[in-house]
């Protein structure tokens, strides 16, 4: 039969797999903030820990250019660490690990524009298109013209 004693939070989760798992993430983050500070500037911006295992230190980076120039520092990074943190390194290990952007941070396509010529023509495609989407972006490239008084190259030969 179930108990309806209550208990407090804090002394469940000491006594559970969780307490480990948050004190461990507490201090990998404590350690990626040092190694923010430790990196260079630029570079600080495109790296983060992900793990410390046995004595290597795992660190993403943004792209192979951050990785390269965070793998120039590493030894560099291992001496300050070992000064500095408790955490006793041989070498850092650098992965390559996109950053997760932000919505507002999405590369949006270029437009380019349609010439007279080529608009006509895709209109004059959507006209026989019997697929109702087909033909709405068949529309949508078709209104996607060249502003007035400039002429793309295309252009040029049928005035």
């Amino acid at each position: 039969m179930r108990s309806n004693k209550s208990f407090r939070i804090g002394s469940l989760l000491e006594r559970s797999e969780i307490s480990r798992l948050l004190s461990r993430a507490r201090a990998l983050g404590e350690l990626d903030a040092l190694v923010h500070e430790l990196t260079p500037s630029p570079l600080n911006a495109h790296c983060r820990v992900l793990a410390v295992r046995d004595d290597i230190l795992v660190v993403a980076a943004d792209s192979p250019v951050w990785a390269a120039r965070l793998r120039y520092q590493s030894s560099q990074l291992v001496k300050q660490l070992s000064g500095v943190s408790s955490v006793k390194l041989r070498t850092v290990q650098v992965r390559v690990r996109a950053s997760e952007q932000s919505p507002d941070c999405r590369i949006t396509p270029i437009r380019k524009p349609v010439s007279g010529r080529n608009s006509m023509a895709l209109k004059q495609a959507a006209r026989s298109v019997t697929d109702a989407g087909l033909k709405a972006a068949l529309l949508r490239l078709a209104a996607r013209r060249t502003l007035p008084g400039r002429q793309r190259p295309e252009d040029e030969g049928s005035s």
